[in-house]
């Protein structure tokens, strides 16, 4: 008989009282079945800690770090000077500059996710070209013709006066409920531009600046239409409307004409326009005669030159007022970004 056996039929016939054989099995093998499951348990426990416990000691795996606690380096234009701060506090600031602290909960987070998504899909590239020279060495910067408005705190709450705390708390609350949230396409953090008020139809990135941004292209925007900015007119004299073309736009002959060939978008903006007889780039032109958008009606009439003005900004991406529009119809934050980015997803870091 074997060792096995004697064992077995010691213990049937000493330790336990007989009643039958197929009884002591039964018992033998829920015995033997714990003891293979703890066994298992502990070869599983091992697979998993050992290798996270190594990750983590050598640096093959990092812990995510909140948002309030990871720290980015802000070139402050206004100050000449260099400043580390949480993303968080950077973020909040941004928002605060960007959008009125009046505007719906919903368009304000909707703000916060593109600013986060924007200065993300930034410190991406920055990574591989390295940071501009306008940055002093920062990740960001807060000239807003470079990267975005920005304002700190303590100016902020001094502008809100009484009002301050209720702001801040409102602002705060938007950036800290979309935390680590941005937009991406095909996997990649989008540069989430936006601007205050389209036409009425959004800007696509080609028509503005060139290139091909498929979740940049143009799409509906009524809201638009009860902006306070959304139309806007200026004059000037003929003859300053020359002078500024003729320094700072190269051959221009008015014998042949003033201004012709306006080649518009799809949302209403200038693409190109001739200027003295030279085509001459819609944001260029925008920019030389201080027009609040592209999308302008020229009209010269004897010695004055007349602008009438719809929208306000570039016109690319989310419009601010369109986005607050819709938040009082009731969307949510990611059904507005959704209207404004198409094709992204909204997902969360780390």
């Amino acid at each position: 008989m074997s060792s096995f056996a004697e064992t077995m039929w010691k213990s049937w016939q000493g330790e336990y009282e007989y009643k039958s054989p197929v009884c002591h099995i039964d018992k033998w093998v829920i015995f033997l079945m714990k003891k293979i499951l703890i066994i298992i348990a502990a070869i599983l426990a091992v697979t998993v800690a050992v290798p996270v416990t190594l990750l983590i000691q050598y640096g093959k795996y990092e812990k995510p770090t909140p948002e309030s606690e990871e720290t980015i380096s802000v070139y402050v234009t206004s100050e000449d000077k260099v400043v580390d701060m949480s993303k968080s506090q950077y973020l909040k600031e941004v928002v605060s500059a960007e959008m009125p602290a009046s505007f719906e909960p919903e368009a304000l987070k909707a703000q916060a996710v593109a600013a986060r998504s924007y200065l993300e899909a930034r410190r991406s590239a920055y990574r591989t070209s390295g940071t501009p020279a306008e940055h002093k060495g920062a990740d960001i910067c807060t000239d807003s013709t470079h990267c975005k408005a920005w304002i700190s705190e303590e100016k902020r709450r001094e502008s809100w006066g009484k009002d301050a705390d209720k702001n801040w708390e409102k602002i705060s609350a938007a950036v800290d409920e979309t935390a680590d949230e941005v937009m991406t396409y095909n996997g990649e953090v989008i540069s989430a531009v936006f601007h205050s008020t389209s036409s009425g139809k959004t800007e696509s990135s080609k028509d503005v600046w060139g290139g091909d941004r498929p979740y940049l292209v143009s799409v509906d925007s009524p809201g638009d239409l009860q902006s306070p900015k959304y139309k806007s007119e200026k004059e000037m004299t003929l003859e300053e409307f020359k002078k500024i073309a003729a320094e700072n736009i190269e051959g221009v002959d008015f014998s042949k004409e003033i201004v012709g060939n306006i080649a518009r978008s799809e949302a209403g903006g200038i693409i190109t326009v001739s200027v003295g007889g030279v085509p001459v780039k819609g944001t260029k032109f925008r920019s030389l005669y201080g027009l609040r958008s592209t999308n302008a009606e020229v009209t010269v009439d004897g010695e004055m030159v007349y602008f009438h003005v719809t929208g306000y900004g570039h016109g690319v991406g989310m419009s601010q007022y369109g986005a607050n529009y819709l938040a009082a119809e009731g969307k949510k934050y990611d059904e507005i970004l959704k209207t404004y980015y198409t094709g992204i997803e909204i997902v969360k870091l780390n």
